[in-house]
């Protein structure tokens, strides 16, 4: 097992790929692997971490004396690519994690969720991201002039990271679902957050032989599918619904003015609390623009509706809504990618120095991420246990320099992940809130 994780550090890989992209041209005392290796966990200053922080780690770890300004000179367009190359790297390898699920997901191929997470960049990477002009966020921030979005999708039952890349904060969800559409298989599961679903997105599903299961954007025009083709009417269903006292329905439905794609629509009520708090946002948006708030998207706003082309037999009425919410997972990993790696918390400094260091959080989240999904696939397997990923990534923190030398020794690494797995009942139990599934204990009770 050990050997999967050192596998893509292997010095002789990473110099490699120096060499391919340009990074790597002479012969240097500062190969690439170290300066990689340094400036991957080199890393505990945090926002403060500095170019005389990267020439002391060099020092002490390799006795390399590096000046500040020799530093610098590395980071440039070709340190970038080779970044990015490391990270291609450990996105395309065969992680062989399947978690053995039976159940309702062993349906599918795969259970794809993807979101997205974004955060300001300081005023002098204004000219490398694009002016944020209300793109993916909504509205420009009062204290930046660009973004950068953090765009990342895994595959729930294997536990592989799909895709992870970096784009233009401005840049929104849904061209990302359109431009990023070549990897459809047969009886993929694909679960996004609203601002993914688009007409062609779903029409795309659909037509590899894949399912989807999404929000319904308020703007989508809805038919019954039945005689006629009428328009729905939300008003006289919310009515019918509180009549009828009803917790929850599904209509067989066509989306789309054009498309006329057919769908299941399962309905579910809102709380006051929900509805009074989605009104008032879109009143404020309509200030801002100068319209009004139409009675159908009041009527709309009372309810929840999730849309998908999964068979009935495959995934019932009362259970669409509990898979939809895998996806929070990815929020809680956004979270705990922001408070423990801080990969929001930015200085002015080179533009490429800025990425660099950025792709190596990305990578070391990763390999975080992917010792994670193993601990917790062994642990419940052998305990029915399951593992909370905050504060898993807090002990990764503890033991960073630890891994960076297991990285380089597989006995060492074994010797980790053997610790891991005695320790984790005690330091990683996920503890269930009261009266709430987390999502990992809804992704068990599905499972």
């Amino acid at each position: 097992m050990a050997d999967k994780f050192n596998l893509s550090f292997d010095p002789d890989i990473i110099d490699g790929l120096a060499r391919e992209t340009g990074f790597s041209k002479r012969k240097s005392k500062l190969k690439p692997h170290l300066f990689f290796e340094s400036l991957m966990f080199a890393h505990h200053l945090g926002k403060s971490f500095s170019l005389m922080d990267l020439c002391s780690d060099l020092m002490e770890e390799y006795e390399l004396e590096i000046t500040k300004q020799a530093i610098d000179d590395r980071f440039n367009e070709r340190a970038v690519l080779f970044f990015r190359r490391i990270l291609d790297r450990l996105l395309s390898a065969e992680f062989n994690s399947s978690n053995d699920f039976g159940g309702l997901l062993s349906r599918f191929n795969r259970v794809r969720i993807k979101d997205s997470t974004k955060f300001p960049l300081p005023k002098a990477f204004a000219h490398k991201s694009k002016e944020n002009g209300g793109g993916g966020n909504g509205g420009k921030s009062d204290n930046c002039e660009s973004l950068i979005s953090v765009q990342y999708e895994y595959d729930i039952l294997s536990g592989e990271t799909i895709d992870l890349r970096l784009t233009d904060g401005v840049k929104n969800d849904q061209s990302d679902s359109r431009d990023f559409t070549d990897d459809i298989r047969k009886d993929d599961l694909f679960i996004r957050d609203l601002g993914y679903c688009t007409l062609p997105y779903l029409e795309k599903i659909a037509g590899e032989g894949a399912f989807f299961l999404n929000r319904l954007p308020a703007k989508t025009v809805v038919y019954a599918a039945v005689e006629g083709c009428e328009p729905m009417d939300f008003s006289k269903l919310y009515g019918t619904m509180r009549k009828r006292k009803l917790s929850h329905m599904e209509l067989d439905v066509l989306v789309g003015k054009k498309a006329k794609l057919p769908c299941r629509l399962v309905i579910m009520p809102v709380n006051d609390s929900t509805y009074e708090k989605r009104i008032r946002k879109a009143t404020e948006k309509a200030k801002t623009y100068r319209y009004k708030v139409s009675q159908e998207y009041r009527a709309k706003s009372r309810l929840n509706f999730f849309i998908t082309n999964v068979d009935r037999k495959d995934l019932d009425t009362e259970k669409v809504r509990e898979v939809y919410t895998l996806r929070w997972q990815l929020e809680l990993l956004f979270k705990v990618w922001k408070s423990q790696a801080k990969i929001d918390q930015i200085k002015e400094m080179k533009i490429e120095r800025f990425e660099c260091q950025l792709y190596r959080k990305l990578i070391r989240l990763l390999l975080n991420w992917r010792i994670f999904k193993w601990m917790g696939n062994e642990i419940y397997k052998r305990e029915r246990m399951l593992c909370s990923v905050w504060k898993f990534y807090k002990y990764a923190s503890r033991i960073a320099q630890r891994l960076r030398m297991a990285l380089k020794d597989p006995v060492q690494m074994e010797e980790i992940l053997i610790r891991v797995l005695k320790i984790a009942h005690k330091e990683f139990k996920l503890e269930k809130k009261k009266d709430k599934l987390s999502q990992n204990h809804t992704f068990t009770h599905l499972a």
